[in-house]
């Protein structure tokens, strides 16, 4: 282990020791309250930009699967946490989380007082962090961290989507299929259209979107989840409406939720330090039933503008704070919501209620 310091732009900083790689690292600093799933939270697109704190005291004890994880590739710039697990016990487990993290460049660091850093956040919010074995003064690498680039200065989700369409094979009872816009998404989601529909076609968002859906056969559309400030993507704005006058259904989760918010004049706004966990309860107006969600977020759309639309409704609310979590156009087949329903990881006890519902919204459609 080499010693480390992290530091946060307020001037915030302590010092711990690497388990997994070293160097100088700049990200935004978040913190997830999650007790597991350190795998699928790494490799969750989502996080490309932020260096990941998590809460939970011990990390590292079952090791990685390769079979759990969201992406390709891990997308958190490092990890952060109380205490790393040198032994690893799980029948699952193909290699230690040191060596995962080791083998794509990513850091790791432990032995800091991560109560005191999330309070950090908590108090003052999600904000430009770094973490260095390089630059141990803490006068010289606070300075570094304040002129660091923030994740709110590009559009992140270019750097994890594909540049390839792919199609997915999905229910072959099925006579639907669904065009999912890829700004970053989840395995899991696709898993979960998969249910559903006949096929699944992955088109990321970039300058060949509107060519490479010219000739695709669907009867809905689903938009991702995805990193960054949801706020600097302007073009999907002229996407969604036509969607809307070609008369496909439209769903969005986390990042896609904002967008076809913004896309209707619901602004978005980013929140002090975001919601990450897998135990956020939502209440879904329309059974009155309150579901615990697995969340990823540090944006949400402005309650205010949805209670003053004449045209949409809240579905679903946050019950920690009150926060929209979920949205529905009043005449129109369009629906969002904030949380991810496929979990991964997390509870997905609202899994079905999100995805089978709009299936029933594609399903009339075609009808």
């Amino acid at each position: 282990m080499k010693k480390a310091i992290i530091a946060l732009e307020n001037g915030y900083f302590d010092f711990g020791y690497t388990f997994a790689s070293e160097g100088t690292f700049f990200a935004e600093f978040v913190f997830n309250t999650a007790m597991s799933g350190y795998e699928e939270i790494l490799t969750d697109p989502s996080y490309k930009g932020q260096i990941v704190l998590f809460t939970y005291p011990l990390i590292g004890n079952y090791g990685i699967t390769n079979e759990d994880a969201q992406s390709n590739n891990i997308h958190a710039e490092g990890a952060i946490v109380r205490e790393y697990s040198n032994l690893v016990s799980n029948f699952r487990s193909k290699s230690s989380l040191k060596d995962f993290l080791e083998s794509q460049g990513k850091i790791g660091i432990q032995g800091l007082d991560t109560r005191a850093l999330t309070k950090q956040i908590r108090t003052t919010g999600a904000m430009k962090g770094g973490i260095s074995t390089e630059h141990l003064d803490p006068e010289v690498f606070v300075e570094m961290v304040k002129n660091s680039k923030s994740i709110s200065d590009e559009n992140m989700y270019q750097q994890v989507i594909s540049d390839k369409v792919v199609t997915y094979d999905g229910n072959s009872e099925s006579n639907l299929n669904i065009l999912a816009i890829d700004f970053g998404i989840k395995a899991n989601i696709i898993k979960d259209l998969q249910r559903y529909y006949k096929k699944v076609f992955l088109v990321p968002f970039n300058d060949n979107f509107e060519k490479n859906i010219k000739d695709l056969d669907y009867d809905g559309v689903f938009i991702s989840n995805g990193p960054g400030d949801p706020r600097i993507v302007k073009e999907i704005e002229k996407y969604i409406h036509q969607f809307v006058e070609m008369k496909k259904p439209l769903i969005g989760i986390c990042f896609g939720h904002q967008l076809i918010g913004q896309s209707f004049g619901l602004d978005t706004y980013k929140m002090p330090f975001g919601h990450h966990g897998g135990n956020h309860p939502v209440l879904y107006y329309p059974d009155g039933k309150v579901y615990i969600t697995s969340q990823n977020h540090n944006y949400a759309l402005s309650k205010e503008k949805v209670l003053a639309s004449p045209d949409w409704e809240i579905t679903w609310e946050n019950l920690f704070d009150n926060t929209v979590a979920g949205i529905r156009h009043k005449t129109l087949p369009i629906a969002s919501v904030q949380y991810h329903p496929e979990a991964s990881p997390g509870p997905n006890e609202s899994n079905s209620r999100v995805f089978q519902d709009f299936y029933e919204v594609v399903k009339s459609g075609k009808e």
